[in-house]
């Protein structure tokens, strides 16, 4: 007899969260004892976050109002949308954060100093840039505002992990940058879930149609397994509904017919794999491709660029 497993939830939401995993991040550790702002560019398809351990901050993005954090509230920005984060509004930009100097504790964390250095500075924050290789991460970001914030004083796991973070940065110790970056992954998953905790009561779109019983079930089989020649019939049937009220609610719900969410599922996720390095051939098989030729100007067709050019790319 087969044990059901974790993953094989038919809960799309436990599904999409349970499959999350980043296929690049890079955090800093800002500390700062003058007035002034830090730019974070545009850094297309990624989400950024930051979380005050020390002090306030304000996170201000062109065309809204600028938003306050103080110490254990989190703020993330999705979609690579550029923005600034300042000591107060309108403070002056010193610099974009990629290029301003900072001690480098490994190839995916530093630390940042602005202004004269202090025992206890004024604002001390976790600052990140991470992107996902889930295909169901890309449609609940699409969701979110341009900037969400979470407190972590309402989630545990939150509030355990930020102390633990900081003490890895302020007391430096052998394998300390592994254990920041593993803290800081686990970090970034849970304020994930927290914001979604949250939107629970004003969910639409994608996120209603995963709590939905039934549109979710047919989700989370597509989230499972996006190479699997799935058919309007067969998700129908996962939903328990009629083909006909099954993809006019899909769409009505999640905004676009469900074959066409099944075909940008199936090419997100062969993005990830070809960014991987993944051969062409193998990941056209893997998503259900009986020929190169065919997955290739499938691909093309759904994203705009050549499955060569991808892996170039990532390379």
């Amino acid at each position: 007899m087969s044990v059901a497993m974790p993953w094989d939830s038919e809960d799309a939401l436990t599904a999409a969260l349970y499959r999350v995993r980043m296929r690049g991040a890079f955090y800093s550790w800002t500390e700062a004892t003058t007035e002034c702002a830090v730019e974070m560019p545009q850094f297309p398809d990624t989400l950024s976050f930051h979380i005050v351990a020390h002090g306030t901050a304000y996170l201000e993005v062109d065309g809204t109002d600028p938003v306050r954090l103080t110490v254990g509230e989190l703020a993330l920005v999705p979609r690579g949308i550029a923005h600034r984060v300042a000591t107060t509004p309108g403070a002056e930009v010193v610099g974009r954060a990629d290029l301003l100097p900072q001690a480098m504790l490994g190839d995916a964390f530093s630390v940042l100093r602005i202004g004269p250095e202090a025992a206890e500075p004024p604002l001390a924050l976790l600052c990140g840039v991470v992107a996902f290789d889930s295909p169901a991460v890309d449609d609940m970001l699409a969701v979110l505002p341009p900037i969400v914030r979470v407190d972590s004083a309402r989630h545990p796991v939150m509030a355990a992990l930020l102390p633990l973070l900081a003490r890895e940065l302020r007391e430096p110790k052998p394998g300390g940058d592994a254990v920041a970056t593993r803290l800081a992954d686990v970090l970034v998953v849970e304020t994930v879930r927290a914001w979604l905790a949250d939107a629970e009561a004003d969910s639409s779109g994608w996120l209603a149609a995963v709590r939905d019983p039934q549109l979710g079930a047919a989700l989370a089989a597509v989230h499972r397994d996006p190479g699997h020649p799935w058919t309007l019939d067969a998700l129908a049937r996962r939903a328990t509904m009629s083909r006909s009220v099954f993809a006019a609610r899909f769409a009505s719900v999640v905004g676009t017919p469900p074959m066409t969410y099944v075909s940008a599922a199936r090419m997100r996720g062969a993005r990830a794999m070809l960014a991987e390095g993944r051969s062409v051939a193998a990941v056209a098989a893997a998503h259900g491709y009986g020929s190169e030729a065919a997955f290739s100007r499938a691909f093309t067709r759904v994203t705009g660029e050549t499955p060569g050019r991808v892996r170039r790319s990532a390379a």
